[in-house]
């Protein structure tokens, strides 16, 4: 019973000495709040700059048919939608503002109510080669759409949809919860790998290395006050995401569950990564250089099924992607493997006592070697 409170209170006194010296390096606490917020919001706006096709639509036709066309194109999920005069189009597209000018003919409706070929042009600036093949594939099927309602028995072949889930996400709510993983990752290896490795570099890791607590206890000590000092950095990141993004989760007790287990595990790998870098500067390069590949291997952008083999082996060897699973579901309630909830949260639970136990060891060695 006495080694068990002997223990706690090492636990204690490490905790509460980590909280004490974050709160007094103001420019790393600074730093642990602001960067994950500044990645999700800039990640989100670089998304939103490339997600949809800025599009001007010239309604020389205001006909019910024409109208019809317009809402067509609005549901297509491929533009973002303007309508303009044609002198105000063809400023718009020489400046750069936008990407494509679709032109409604004055006898549209005229055409359509007779059967008459009638044209739509679409003029494209094919600088960006992704809008082009957007407008492209979105200006055809947008008027099949209409043909299929406008004319229902003139179209004979359709095509008979069946949604794996009740609701469609949009690319940006889906990357952003993507964005918010990383974000997580980072302040979680900010928050805990710089006073780590700043212990090293101060040399004030000594006086605890030569104490008689066990490593186990100090690690824990340690991820305890930077996962303390973590929680502003993640209700900020979770309230840029709910209220300015407008990304609303769809079961709130995971969203919680999974963001703790998310950082305890990233807290353990920058205590893991502060302790054997033994430099603020390399530990800092280094978080930078491995969180943004990991983003964008592990299911960032999509489910890694829809990957090549190679690329859903490796994606699954890193904690990130079960993080990226489970906060997917936790939002939009997808399943994006096949293990369940149950077991990615088993797998995540596993990187957390690995890493926990390798930081302890890493510690132990370190007090053999001093």
């Amino acid at each position: 019973m006495q080694h068990m409170i002997y223990h706690l209170r090492v636990i204690w006194a490490c905790m509460n000495k980590e909280i004490k010296s974050a709160l007094t390096e103001r420019m790393g606490t600074i730093m642990g709040v602001f960067l994950p917020v500044n990645f999700l919001i800039l990640l989100s706006l670089f998304a939103l700059g490339g997600g949809l096709a800025p599009t001007a639509v010239v309604m020389q036709e205001t006909g019910p048919y024409a109208r019809q066309l317009y809402d067509a194109m609005a549901h297509a999920h491929s533009f973002r939608l303007q309508m303009a005069s044609t002198k105000e189009a063809r400023d718009l597209i020489q400046a750069g503002r936008i990407v494509a000018v679709v032109t409604i003919p004055a006898d549209f409706d005229t055409r359509v109510q007779k059967n008459q070929p009638v044209q739509v042009n679409v003029d494209v600036n094919n600088l960006n080669t992704d809008f082009t093949n957007d407008i492209r594939r979105a200006v055809p099927l947008s008027i099949t759409t209409f043909y299929g309602k406008a004319f229902p028995n003139l179209v004979t072949i359709t095509p008979r949809e069946h949604d794996f889930y009740a609701h469609d996400t949009d690319f940006i709510p889906y990357l952003t919860v993507s964005i918010l993983v990383v974000a997580l990752m980072i302040s979680a290896l900010l928050q805990a790998g710089i006073p780590a490795a700043r212990e090293w570099e101060r040399a004030t890791i000594k006086e605890l290395l030569l104490s008689p607590a066990s490593g186990l206890s100090i690690a824990i000590g340690k991820m305890l006050g930077a996962l303390v000092m973590a929680f502003v950095p993640v209700v900020v990141v979770l309230a840029t995401l709910i209220l300015l993004i407008g990304v609303w989760p769809m079961y709130w007790g995971e969203v919680i569950g999974f963001t703790l287990l998310t950082m305890v595990i990233f807290i353990a790998y920058g205590t893991l990564l502060g302790t054997l870098v033994k430099q603020r500067m390399a530990f800092t390069a280094l978080a930078f250089a491995t969180s943004l590949p990991l983003f964008f291997l592990s299911g960032a952008l999509g489910p890694i099924s829809f990957n090549v083999p190679l690329i859903q082996i490796v994606a699954q060897l890193f904690p990130v992607y079960y993080a990226i699973v489970l906060e997917q579901h936790a939002f939009h309630g997808f399943d994006l493997n096949t293990y369940g909830v149950g077991t990615n949260v088993m797998i995540l639970c596993a990187y957390a006592v690995g890493v926990i136990v390798l930081a302890a060891l890493v510690l132990r060695r370190s007090t053999v070697a001093s």
